[in-house]
Parts: structure tokens; C-alpha cells; sequence
């Protein structure tokens, strides 16, 4: 009995589409948060929307992330406890370990 487990073709090729589609996400997010950085804009309700759009789709590759934390780092000086809640659901998403659990702030690139 052979206990290789081969992943179906077509579950290869819809993995492929959504982190195509994720990346385009992203492109369309990116100048969002980038505004909000560079304009200083303090809406909270803004920044929040963006993080959850990230939040979406964070667990596809290095760009999400790093956009992610940007935002993150950015709304911390804004409001730390919501900032913290952000960074515990990435984690609950898409963290195995935390890097240091004594850091809100830190979130680990293992799953990457």
C-alpha cells in the first residue's frame, strides 16, 4: 500500500489563482496605506478597514506581511490596544509560534 498523498491538479491551479489574486490585492492596497502613512490620517475607522482587507490576505507572501506590519507600526501611535488585537488575530490566522509572546508587536515570518 503506498501512502503518498499526491495534491490534485485542480487544487494546485486554485491555489495558484488566489495568491495571483491576492497579490493583486494587495496592489490595490498598498497606495491605500501608503496615504494613510504619508498623510498622517488618524482615522481610525479607515486604518481598521485597511488592516482587515490585509488581514485577508496576509498569509500569502512577504509583501502582505511587511505591508501589514507597516500599518500596524504606523497605528500603534494611534491607538496601541486596537493595534495589539490586530497583530493577536494574525497570529490566531497564521502564526504557529509568536517570535516573543511578551511583544504584541512581533509577529513571526515562519509560515512564509
Amino acid at each position: 500500500m503506498n501512502n503518498d498523498f499526491k495534491v490534485p491538479k485542480e487544487t494546485i491551479q486554485l491555489a495558484e489563482q488566489l495568491k495571483l489574486l491576492t497579490g493583486q490585492n494587495i496592489a490595490l492596497i498598498r497606495p491605500e496605506v501608503d496615504y494613510v502613512i504619508y498623510n498622517r490620517i488618524k482615522d481610525e475607522k479607515q486604518i481598521e478597514r485597511l488592516l482587515d482587507k490585509l488581514l485577508d490576505c496576509a498569509g500569502m507572501g512577504n509583501d502582505d506581511l511587511a505591508l501589514f506590519k507597516r500599518l500596524c507600526r504606523y497605528f500603534y501611535y494611534i491607538n496601541p490596544q486596537v493595534t495589539a488585537e490586530y497583530v493577536y488575530s494574525y497570529r490566531d490566522l497564521y502564526d504557529s509560534e509568536p517570535e516573543n509572546s511578551d511583544d504584541p508587536m512581533s509577529i513571526s515570518e515562519q509560515h512564509i
